[in-house]
């Protein structure tokens, strides 16, 4: 299983042909964390008119998408890469350490991102670029 990175939903909505390309070549079950839906959400400007249409298209996504939940484990993990990218002065932004910490304590080894670098210094998470 492959987890996407919130830039990965929003070219998904925005119909990135690289990240097709990307998709249509992998044989793998992909999924997201609910970190990644608030991020989205928090995203998403209520007073532009496209409001709804993408509202819409989200919600749809992440129905259809295997949905990983944070709990207690994904909590302790995420802490343990945040210490870990503050030691070596490599911090990236909290949501993403969450997502990685999500992903790495439920197994998911593999994240699909358009940010390199954001993901490149966890430990034990591959990071597929497009």
């Amino acid at each position: 299983m492959i987890g996407f990175d919130t830039t990965t939903l929003i070219d998904f909505f925005r119909k990135n042909k690289e990240l097709k390309e990307l998709l249509d070549s992998i044989d793998e079950d992909f999924c997201t964390t609910l970190i990644n839906y608030q991020e989205i959400i928090f995203g998403i400007d209520i007073s532009d008119y496209a409001y709804l249409e993408e509202f819409n298209f989200y919600q749809s996504l992440f129905n259809n998408l295997i949905l990983i939940i944070p709990d207690k484990n994904s909590c302790d993990k995420s802490s343990d890469i945040f210490w870990h990218l503050k030691k070596n002065n490599k911090l990236i932004d909290k949501f993403d350490i969450m997502v990685a910490g999500v992903l790495l304590s439920n197994g998911i080894t593999k994240i699909i991102t358009k940010n390199k670098k954001h993901y490149e210094n966890i430990p034990g998470l591959k990071v597929i670029s497009y």
